[in-house]
């Protein structure tokens, strides 16, 4: 089994002292960036049932750890079926630990589904929901039916006006209220969401959808993605995207499946968006058919 520093086993009983109450003194904290398919979770928290990223998260640190009350905090609380490439948690754990021994034990652990790319130190404040000062996600819609394509894109058959699509996504940025995009409405302190950029991108058979704003509602960007298509297949206009913010209209009921959409990046002061050019996410092109080898 292994050890870490002073010889104490990794996940063994004894390996840290009882505290008499939950961080009574100064704890180490760590960012996590993790990546994960979303296909076989019931979402990013903890549920009283079901199976989550942050619940096989939580599981592995205490296996690797050894102790039972580390705690673990997402930038985006993903929804059932909803894949990460850039989910950010911060951890905060009784003892330090290396953070490249941390890596390479979570690598250890972890089901094939989830996966840490990267431990880093952090200040003992830094709290990745609460600290984030933005979040990107992006949504892949194939133009073409694959055997692959169900767990990570919406296949469209319809033509779609990507012109009038990108136009629509425009319409989307700025701060506005997002009460009409979102569930559960009742249970958000404010539907005010600041959208920084909206863009429409073809590459080849896949067309990618990618927002990027302060925070998202529950359920929005799948709302705004379904709104998106309904101007591409001309069910709806460009120049309904701001009555349906201003309330004077409703917008389409449809939300995108949740499959095709990814949680790509988070913003934290001080750090730029330093996102890559659109393309397909874990959709292969098809295979020639040329009939010869």
């Amino acid at each position: 089994m292994p050890r870490l520093p002073g010889g104490n086993l990794l996940g063994s009983a004894n390996t840290f002292p009882p505290l008499k109450s939950r961080y009574t003194r100064v704890v180490p904290t760590y960012r996590l960036t993790i990546e994960y398919d979303g296909t076989k979770f019931c979402g990013w928290q903890v549920q009283a049932q079901g199976r989550t990223v942050q619940g096989v998260l939580l599981a592995a640190l205490r296996e690797v750890l050894g102790e039972a009350e580390a705690d673990l905090q997402g930038a985006g609380r993903t929804d059932a079926g909803v894949h990460a490439l850039g989910q950010v948690a911060s951890l905060r754990c009784r003892r330090a630990v290396a953070p490249a021994r941390l890596l390479d034990e979570l690598e250890r652990t972890l089901p094939a589904d989830v996966a840490v790319v990267a431990v880093q130190p952090a200040p003992r404040s830094f709290h990745a929901r609460h600290d984030a000062t933005g979040r990107s996600y992006v949504y892949q819609i194939s133009r073409r039916r694959s055997a692959f394509g169900k767990r990570v894109s919406w296949w469209i058959r319809e033509p779609l006006e990507l012109g009038r699509m990108r136009a629509a996504a425009q319409q989307f940025v700025g701060r506005h209220d997002f009460r009409a995009f979102v569930k559960r409405r009742s249970e958000q302190e404010s539907t005010l969401v600041e959208v920084e950029r909206g863009e429409v991108e073809e590459v080849g058979q896949v067309v990618l959808v990618r927002f990027l704003a302060s925070h998202f509602l529950w359920n929005q960007v799948r709302r705004m993605v379904g709104a998106l298509v309904a101007v591409g297949r001309g069910e709806a206009r460009v120049e309904d995207v701001p009555r349906w913010l201003a309330g004077t209209a409703a917008p389409p009921p449809l939300a995108a499946p949740a499959a095709g959409l990814f949680l790509e990046a988070v913003r934290y002061p001080g750090e730029p968006w330093q996102l890559p050019p659109l393309r397909p996410l874990a959709l292969p092109p098809p295979c020639a058919t040329s009939g010869r080898w």
